[in-house]
């Protein structure tokens, strides 16, 4: 029998067609259409719409539409809100009517009364039960200005220029800026006037805060009432003063002690003056770059002198006005018994006799013997002075003069002098010889030069043997022994000394070599064992003095010097006593005086000096 599988196919069904059944255990035959009698037929619908009955009468479902505002989604009906616009317009609003909302999901009917809660007014802002918001202002109430005042208002003590100013315009409140009330124009911006005029007017206030007006005519009269009964500040000076635009200008100066009174024209000022007046028993000095009416700047007892500042194409000029004349005070007199006190080869001191009537200073002149012109010397108060800078072995002539308030008197009579012979530089040192070389110093010490001129100091200079240039150890020595220090250990140095006076350096000395010592083990600790006590006679002998040493294999070396803070300037190697004893005889110093005794390492480790001095007489 074929299966089911091997049956052939059918392109359709029709209500006629037969199928076989199992009826009673036995196999029967039945058409589609007897099968399938009574049962619901397939129900077509399009989508978005739902199945229900709108005819009368029996019979099938009808296709219903959702309608406006609804939708439905695969199997849910949901509401679009379309159906709104169709709703009727509400022209006001009343506290009566209701607004749908939704509360956590759920729809709900809320009062418009309601939403009033969900506001809050800020600082003079109310809102009504009817949602009305309106301002409130300082001192009133909403809306109005019952109470309000302005005094409650802060207070300002200043305004510029983009500060508001409240005002009411065409019945409206507004603000204006400050500027703009003032129409924007500040004295800077104003137009430039012409020159000034007495019928110029400006703002005054009289007798209250009223602005009047007033002409500058009005003003320069009363101005001119004041000026007759105007009396310049009198100020006393007892120490000397320097002028200052702050405190003296425009003042009377009384001098009541015999002081010096100086200029400072970046202090005075362009059109600075003041009155002088020496009431004191001495001379008032005008200090400073002053220039006087009678060519001194001595201000004599009972004088007066007007001071000014000017300021002018030439520069600045500070000028005096002395009060006398030479008629009333007298010029002095011819200078006498000029003489000449001494001589080197470039200088001459001259001395004369005193004067009356008494000058105030004394004006040198000099030349060269057999020559016109004459040079001037700065000038004196005192019977003496010395000319500088002149030629060795050249003669001059001298004249002196005396000055006073009233002028200069006639010069003295001439009187010649010459120089001595110039300076020679002095010759070659002698007997430089090097001791005591240390890790780091050398001692060195020579003779003075025995041609040329003379010595009046040293120079002392070092080289690394088979080097070129020189170094210097020091210069202004005055005495033949120096200690060269900060050298390098175990080294080999070149040593010369030059002696210098006015007329140049002399020749450097023959050249001596020596080398620093190895660089030793450095010390840690001194302590002093033997010191020198009592009093010894300066470059008598020698000073024996020592030390324990640690560690006691570190040499060290002991000198003097006349400072407890700075070192010697030479020194002498110690010697091992014993244990960690070190010591040493150090020469006495060849200068009487105080002074302290030092040691330290040979490569400068642990520098100490004994506290307690000694005495060298």
């Amino acid at each position: 029998m074929p299966t089911i599988s091997q049956l052939p196919a059918v392109s359709q069904v029709t209500a006629a067609d037969q199928v076989p059944i199992s009826q009673g255990g036995s196999a029967c035959s039945v058409s589609v259409g007897t099968l399938l009698a009574g049962i619901q037929p397939a129900i077509l619908a399009a989508t978005g719409t739902l199945l229900g009955r709108t005819s009368l009468g029996p019979g099938g479902p009808d296709p219903v539409g959702v309608g406006v505002g609804l939708l439905l989604n695969t199997d849910t009906l949901v509401a679009t809100g379309a159906d709104h616009a169709s709703f009727p317009v509400q022209g006001t609003l009343t506290l009566s009517d209701e607004a749908v909302l939704s509360s956590e999901g759920n729809p709900k009917l809320l009062q418009l009364s309601l939403l009033r809660g969900l506001f809050s007014s800020g600082s003079n802002i109310a809102i009504d039960q009817y949602g009305t918001i309106s301002a409130i202002l300082e001192g009133g109430t909403s809306g109005g200005t019952s109470g309000y005042s302005i005094t409650d208002l802060p207070t300002v003590t200043t305004i510029s220029a983009g500060d508001l100013v409240a005002i009411s315009q065409a019945g409206l409140d507004h603000t204006i800026s400050y500027a703009n009330l003032i129409d924007g124009q500040t004295i800077d911006q104003a137009q430039a006037a012409a020159a000034a005029s007495g019928t110029d007017i400006f703002f005054v206030a009289q007798g209250g805060n009223v602005m009047l007006r007033q002409t500058l005519a009005a003003v320069w009269v009363w101005l001119s009432s004041q000026l007759p009964c105007y009396q310049p500040p009198t100020l006393e000076l007892t120490t000397d003063t320097t002028l200052s635009a702050a405190v003296h200008n425009g003042r009377m100066l009384v001098c009541s002690q015999p002081v010096t009174v100086t200029s400072a024209p970046t202090s005075m000022g362009n059109g600075f003056t003041c009155d002088l007046l020496n009431v004191s028993a001495g001379n008032i000095t005008l200090g400073g770059s002053v220039t006087t009416s009678s060519g001194t700047s001595i201000l004599a007892p009972g004088q007066a002198a007007t001071v000014t500042c000017v300021t002018y194409s030439g520069g600045t000029l500070v000028f005096a006005w002395l009060s006398v004349s030479a008629s009333s005070f007298g010029v002095p007199g011819q200078v006498s018994d000029l003489a000449v006190s001494s001589e080197s080869f470039d200088t001459i001191t001259l001395t004369w006799a005193t004067l009356s009537p008494s000058p105030t200073s004394y004006t040198i002149q000099y030349r060269v013997s057999g020559t016109a012109g004459w040079s001037t010397a700065p000038s004196v108060t005192a019977l003496e002075c010395t000319v500088t800078g002149l030629l060795s072995a050249s003669s001059y002539d001298f004249v002196v003069s005396a000055a006073n308030n009233a002028g200069v008197g006639i010069p003295s009579a001439i009187v010649t002098a010459s120089t001595s012979a110039g300076l020679n530089p002095p010759g070659m040192v002698t007997g430089l010889t090097t001791n005591n070389a240390t890790s780091s110093g050398m001692s060195l010490a020579w003779s003075s030069p025995g041609s040329g001129g003379t010595a009046s100091s040293y120079t002392v200079q070092y080289r690394v043997s088979g080097t070129v240039s020189w170094l210097t150890g020091a210069s202004g020595l005055t005495s033949t022994s120096f200690a060269v220090t900060g050298l390098s250990s175990d080294t080999s140095y070149d040593f010369e000394v030059v002696a210098v006076n006015a007329a140049g350096p002399g020749p450097a000395s023959n050249v001596e070599t020596a080398s620093t010592t190895a660089a030793g083990v450095s010390v840690t600790s001194i302590t002093w064992n033997v010191t020198p006590s009592g009093s010894y006679l300066h470059g008598n002998g020698a000073i024996g003095i020592n030390a324990q040493v640690s560690p006691s294999s570190a040499p060290v070396q002991f000198g003097f010097s006349t400072s407890s803070t700075v070192p010697p300037t030479s020194w002498t190697l110690g010697s091992y006593v014993n244990t960690n004893l070190w010591g040493a005889y150090v020469n006495t110093p060849s200068v009487a005086g105080t002074w302290y005794a030092w040691v330290e390492g040979t490569n400068g480790s642990m520098p100490t000096v004994y506290p307690t001095a000694f005495s060298v007489t």
